[in-house]
């Protein structure tokens, strides 16, 4: 004899087990901190934040908290975008991994945007436009390591809303 629970179990039971997956499958609300550039840079922030893709490296788009026009998530693990961060250390005088001619950073031209290569503590990647006019700043997790690039995708949006700066254009991408 099989044991068939009541059907009102399964009509309480079923929608719960919906939440849960749901809350396991990375389509809540990812914690980007918000940048807060202001004047033209915010605006060319907003722009990007737009037109960026829905889809990166198959990933869908996630909603990012607290709510803000300067950031964006794909995925799970969350690969994530924030628009009108600071200098990168590389790029600032004031601090330790200060080199203005790049000899010890790697910097590579995709898809015409030009991104300064660097890791994370947890073993990812994040990558800083350096020619644009507003710094943009990607953040890829390492379970994306051996994975397709995702900065391909994300190079339109870019161009077509955060122009160079010509006071930047001495940096060589390969």
């Amino acid at each position: 004899m099989s044991y068939r629970p009541p059907r009102r179990a399964l009509t309480v039971l079923l929608p719960a087990a919906a939440l849960l997956l749901a809350g396991c499958s990375g389509s809540g609300a990812v914690h980007v901190a918000a940048p807060t550039p202001s004047g033209s840079a915010g605006a060319r922030c907003g722009a990007l934040v737009k037109a960026l893709p829905g889809t990166l490296l198959g990933q869908r788009s996630r909603p990012v908290s607290p709510a803000s026009t300067t950031t964006a998530a794909w995925g799970d693990p969350a690969i994530t975008l924030r628009c009108g961060v600071g200098t990168p250390g590389a790029l600032d005088p004031a601090s330790s991994e200060y080199d203005p001619n790049l000899a010890h950073h790697d910097a590579q031209d995709v898809n015409g945007v030009c991104w300064l290569i660097g890791q994370t503590q947890g073993g990812g990647y994040r990558f800083t436009t350096i020619v644009q006019k507003t710094y943009v700043e990607v953040n890829v997790p390492a379970s994306y390591a051996g994975q397709q690039s995702p900065l391909g995708g994300l190079a339109s949006a870019v161009l077509a809303n955060d122009p160079s700066d010509p006071a930047r254009a001495q940096f060589n991408c390969i």
